[in-house]
């Protein structure tokens, strides 16, 4: 997502809008606002050389309600000046591991996870999300520069160069307002507000 904004009020935005959306997401951090307070000062990448690069990095606790309840990491993470890493993060495996109160993905499940990138795109308007199970959505910038850096800009994003390389990702979505798609090598829909899901893969070449 882009950074239009200083990153506190970008981050609080974001979860404040997920009181909207269809599948009900919890937070169970109690301390919320001490953390994105933190998110927001950063911290040195050398903790021993205070003058080195700043990150911008935080990790909330909840649950997102599927088709079955699943705990999630909601993560946050500034990639370049005007670029935010949002990912949710699921437990990916197939299998359940009641120890760890995690559920595994059936097969009639995937299907979820895509009406749940749907949904956060009408809800966010991302320019583009994804779906992957060891794959990176800064993939999609051919970039491999350790982040924060100036390549993984808001405006370098292009799909140009995802759309003619494998990257290991399940599925995109792209906000065709930015550019509209032509001579797409895959299966893809057209939705509503410009959206474009492009399928990629899917969740069994990861069982």
């Amino acid at each position: 997502m882009e950074l239009k904004e200083n990153k506190k009020q970008t981050i609080q935005g974001i979860i404040d809008r997920l009181s909207t959306l269809t599948n009900r997401v919890e937070i169970v951090d109690e301390n919320v606002d001490e953390m994105i307070d933190s998110f927001d000062r950063g911290y040195p990448f050398d903790m021993e050389a205070p003058q080195s690069i700043i990150l911008h990095s935080i990790e909330l606790r909840g649950y997102v309600h599927l088709s079955r309840k699943r705990k999630a990491l909601l993560c946050f993470e500034v990639v370049s000046p005007d670029s935010l890493l949002v990912d949710i993060c699921f437990y990916g495996a197939k299998d359940d591991v009641p120890e760890w109160n995690q559920l595994g993905i059936k097969s009639e499940e995937s299907a979820d996870f895509t009406d749940f990138l749907k949904e956060l795109y009408r809800v966010y308007k991302f320019k583009v999300g994804t779906i992957s199970m060891l794959g990176s959505i800064l993939e999609l910038f051919g970039c491999e520069e350790l982040y924060p850096n100036n390549c993984y800009r808001y405006e370098n994003l292009s799909p140009d160069f995802f759309l003619s390389e494998r990257i290991p990702l399940i599925s995109i979505i792209w906000n065709e307002k930015y550019k509209r798609l032509r001579d797409i090598p895959y299966k893809y829909h057209r939705f509503e507000e410009d959206g474009i899901l492009i399928e990629l893969g899917s969740f069994v070449e990861w069982y």
